[in-house]
């Protein structure tokens, strides 16, 4: 090799991953190997390697990718160097936002540096734009990828936990995890932080029975026997000198999460949160939760429990106050609906306010306690000279918030005006209408009232 060339010889930064799911150990002592080699062929030196071991592809704060923009891309005190070498799309990230990749690349070739996937070799310079288009179909395949993998497993979570059993987390306060064997069988209880080792062993949860199980006891006797105040309790605890989950003083969140968590009447419920693929997280409606009664042994009684989440229903103005705003949102909407149609019929503006405010049109918050649904309905008296009642669900934490629409006669309703609905009875199979249907109820009301 001449003089001429070692000082005309192209330099490169390598950049190596490995994650966690990978089953393959030596993944960057491959991932190395290709890229020396690659190297060599085109008579590149690699001056620096950095490399990311057990780290996600799906976000960029991963400690040697942040190092190799920091220290070396964007550093216009380093090294000169021409390249980064990654051996292939999937190990620069599998980024859910492929923007962002491709952002990532981009600032790359801001700061004069080219990023080459060793994989697929350098790209051909004579037709960008099919180059162009390859990798971002590699992009979306790396980040595809992962979007399946994140379904397979949480599926997976999911028939574990309708069978029962933990798909992950920890015991709540005055519970712990059970490992067991293969055939179900319990072997010990499992230390904060320890897993289980083999694939078909399972873990459920346990009451301690132990100083923890019997405070969540007398919290919820408290309660709801001896009718203690929430700060009483409180109080009470923090006297006893006994200590919450985290090791410190009891406050009124602390009991208010014991009283309203299900766990302690022996439910399972997963997917309470969507927190996958690093995306932000949220709150799942409970519709989607997955929910598994009398999966284990509970702490306390049922029906205690369920006394318990009355009496804190009606305890926080919060949840009331959110049936109030509900029905009068969906009132108005209602009425305005309403209202622009009969203008479009021809009416007055007196006219379609004064036959709007006349229609006998009902709303009630839908309550919901595991499988059981109810609504309680009220009529004013002057709506008993229609023959029927428009009846409209309301559910608070809905963005829609009007639920369903029922149709009842008069005579549905007691003397003092209300009406009881359960969903497993037959008058709700009887009265349910569709959505479609309220137009011509709406008209017949109108006659009606007319005549």
């Amino acid at each position: 090799m001449s003089i001429f060339s070692l000082h005309t010889r192209k330099k490169a930064i390598a950049y190596y991953r490995h994650s966690a799911e990978d089953k393959q150990e030596n993944s960057v002592a491959i991932q190395r190997q290709h890229t020396q080699k690659f190297a060599n062929e085109h008579n590149i030196e690699i001056i620096h390697e950095e490399a990311d071991e057990g780290k996600t592809g799906l976000l960029a704060n991963r400690p040697a990718f942040q190092r190799l923009f920091s220290n070396w891309i964007e550093n216009i005190e380093a090294p000169h160097f021409d390249y980064v070498f990654v051996y292939d799309v999937s190990r620069w990230g599998r980024f859910q936002d492929q923007d962002e990749a491709a952002y990532l690349t981009y600032l790359c070739r801001k700061h004069g540096k080219e990023v080459v996937y060793v994989s697929r070799g350098f790209p051909n310079a004579t037709n960008q734009l099919s180059a162009s288009l390859e990798i971002s179909l590699h992009r979306y395949m790396a980040a595809e990828y992962s979007r399946q993998l994140s379904d397979k497993v949480f599926y997976g979570c999911v028939k574990v936990s309708e069978q029962g059993y933990s798909a992950g987390g920890t015991a709540v306060y005055g519970m712990a995890r059970q490992l067991l064997d293969v055939n179900k069988k319990p072997i010990r209880i499992l230390k904060t932080g320890e897993h289980k080792q083999i694939a078909n062993e399972r873990v459920t949860f346990v009451p301690k029975e132990d100083e923890t199980t019997e405070t969540v006891r007398e919290v919820f006797n408290l309660f709801t026997k001896e009718r203690y105040l929430i700060p009483d309790i409180v109080a009470l605890l923090n006297q006893k000198g006994i200590l919450s989950a985290n090791g410190k003083r009891w406050d009124r969140s602390k009991v208010i999460k014991i009283l309203t968590d299900e766990t302690y009447i022996g439910t399972r419920i997963y997917n309470k949160i969507w927190g996958r693929l690093k995306q932000k997280s949220y709150k799942n409606p409970r519709s989607e939760w997955v929910i598994t009664p009398k999966a284990f042994q509970a702490v306390v009684d049922e029906q205690l429990f369920r006394d318990a989440q009355e009496r804190l229903y009606w305890m926080f103005p919060s949840n009331w106050r959110k049936g109030v705003y509900a029905i009068k949102k969906a009132k108005k909407n209602i009425r305005n609906d309403i209202f622009q149609w009969l203008l479009n019929k021809d009416l007055t503006a007196f006219e379609a306010e004064k036959t709007v405010s006349e229609l006998p049109i009902i709303f009630a918050v839908k309550n919901e306690h595991k499988d059981i649904s109810l609504w309680c309905f009220i009529i004013e008296e002057k709506n008993r000279r229609f023959d029927s009642i428009l009846a409209v669900s309301v559910v608070p934490d809905n963005k829609k918030m009007i639920d369903d629409f029922f149709l009842f006669s008069v005579n549905d309703f007691t003397r003092t005006n209300f009406l009881v609905l359960l969903k497993n009875n037959s008058l709700y199979r009887t009265s349910k209408i569709d959505s479609s249907g309220v137009e011509e109820i709406i008209t017949q009301f109108i006659n009606q009232a007319g005549k």
